[in-house]
């Protein structure tokens, strides 16, 4: 099924024995566009910690409850590593979550989610829980870990000019992987309309000015269909 990652962060993050609170960001590959982590606001259950989880940890998403269902409880997830508040997610981190929870390490293995294999710890016995000291992140980073949250507002060009901005990205929740970018168009003033592209459309990027460079010419991204509003795009791409 399809979703936009910003009514994603609406939902609420349920474990198997309660809510742990809501997705506060998205971590993706900058390569395929799978969603790889998500961040989560645990701020009145958990307050101090920040969370990550696989996609692999989810078990389902109920739309009309609006929750994201979790495979592990609330100590499973309460004793998980420190995580840096820092963006940039190092390599030392991701190691250490992907071992506590089980999560492979092979990234080409075709069966898995965004983050990892489906988990395989036992979840009746959580991990023992790691120490409480945040874990430093060494100089090195996942450089092609990019936030989803910075990359709406990226300004989006076509091969020969600019076509407007992003506004929103949609996700398949089966392989948590965005196919499409949602661009406002360089010509909304007070009505804002949109375009969905996929995003093998997608050229290149340039992380640090703030730009998405297209495949095509504005002649033919221009020939796609236009929204007057976001919310009837699913539904379109869907049919």
């Amino acid at each position: 099924m399809l979703f936009y990652t910003s009514q994603l962060k609406d939902f609420n993050i349920a474990a198997t024995d309660g809510e742990l609170g809501k997705i506060k960001d998205l971590y993706v590959d900058e390569q395929n566009w799978s969603i790889r982590y998500v961040s989560l606001d645990t701020r009145k259950w958990l307050p101090g910690k920040r969370v990550l989880l696989s996609p692999s940890s989810f078990d389902r998403t109920n739309k009309k409850e609006q929750t994201l269902e979790v495979k592990y409880d609330k100590q499973t997830v309460r004793n998980s590593p420190d995580v840096s508040e820092n963006s940039q997610l190092s390599r030392e981190t991701k190691q250490r979550l992907d071992e506590y929870y089980g999560w492979g390490p092979n990234l080409s293995d075709p069966v898995m989610f965004g983050g990892g294999q489906i988990a395989t710890i036992n979840l009746i016995q959580p991990p023992e829980s790691y120490t409480t000291t945040p874990i430093p992140d060494p100089d090195e980073t996942e450089q092609d870990l990019r936030s989803e949250d910075e990359v709406v507002g990226f300004r989006v060009h076509a091969n020969d000019g600019k076509l407007g901005q992003v506004a929103d990205f949609i996700y398949d929740d089966k392989h948590w992987e965005i196919l499409y970018i949602v661009v406002e168009s360089r010509d909304s003033t007070l009505n804002p309309k949109y375009y969905a592209y996929s995003t093998n459309k997608i050229e290149s990027a340039d992380w640090h000015e703030g730009d998405l460079y297209m495949k095509e010419p504005l002649t033919i991204l221009e020939k796609e269909k236009l929204y007057k509003d976001k919310e009837d795009i699913i539904g379109s791409l869907s049919v």
